[in-house]
């Protein structure tokens, strides 16, 4: 990615979409970071659309489940971790991904569900109604209340994650099937996570997933990629994201009793 940018003109500035306290000259290489929700264009009824509520339309990626993974249960998240990872839509046209850290209480990312009137969840297979109860833009973090029923919960890291250790990024990109990518952690700049694991539109708000002595926990909240500038747009990064750290998260819930 370094010689990448030696050959182009890379992005310098940071959009409001990164967290504050990070200044642009601390990035390296120094990219642009791209909100990863996404909308419909000329979508913005007060009606969710059929392609959004189905995933019709879109360029599905299906994964695979690996039943082996439970001979190594730090191979790969299963299913039972994946099912904690829901489908958000909004009634303004937008789509997101969010993860259950409680029971009826899914995480998300702020900028998805910015503006919006309604929320819904995919919950088993249907769209149920939430209510925002809990949102802070500085971080990009929003709490939605949605019955989760028997769904189990992740639970959030511990402790400060550490270089190279490898995550996994799931979330729906473009209100299609889940993807899960594998990375590894790079830079840990204030609360925010640099990771080498590819996200597309539709992710924020997604699971940073990893592994610790055979327990899937979440390290961070999927929130955006990188792109560099080529000319007069942006060319997205396949291999760098940030998320929101697990530390902040905790930082957040612990601010609130609506939590």
């Amino acid at each position: 990615m370094k010689s990448e940018c030696l050959r182009r003109v890379c992005a310098v500035a940071l959009v409001s979409l990164f967290a504050a306290g990070v200044q642009a000259d601390e990035l390296k290489p120094k990219v642009e970071i791209a909100a990863a929700n996404s909308e419909y264009p000329n979508r913005r009824g007060p009606e969710l659309n059929r392609e959004m509520l189905t995933g019709e339309g879109a360029a599905a990626r299906v994964l695979t489940y690996d039943d082996s993974a439970a001979v190594d249960l730090c191979r790969q998240p299963g299913r039972r971790e994946l099912d904690a990872i829901l489908p958000i839509a909004t009634d303004h046209g937008s789509f997101a991904s969010g993860v259950v850290l409680d029971r009826d209480r899914v995480l998300t990312a702020a900028h998805a569900v910015q503006g919006a009137d309604r929320f819904f969840v995919r919950v088993r297979g249907e769209y149920r109604r939430a209510r925002l109860v809990l949102v802070d833009h500085q971080w990009d973090l929003a709490v939605l209340r949605v019955g989760t029923g028997n769904i189990r919960p992740l639970p959030l890291a511990m402790g400060e994650p550490v270089a190279e250790q490898r995550v996994w990024a799931a979330g729906f990109p473009r209100a299609s099937a889940m993807t899960m990518t594998e990375g590894v952690l790079q830079e840990n700049l204030a609360g925010a996570l640099h990771t080498s694991a590819s996200i597309d539109t539709g992710q924020s708000g997604g699971g940073l997933l990893s592994c610790a002595n055979g327990e899937w926990q979440i390290t961070g909240m999927l929130r955006g990629f990188g792109a560099y500038l080529e000319g007069d747009h942006y060319i997205k990064l396949e291999n760098h994201s940030v998320s929101v750290s697990a530390d902040q998260i905790q930082r957040f819930l612990a601010s609130s009793d609506a939590w």
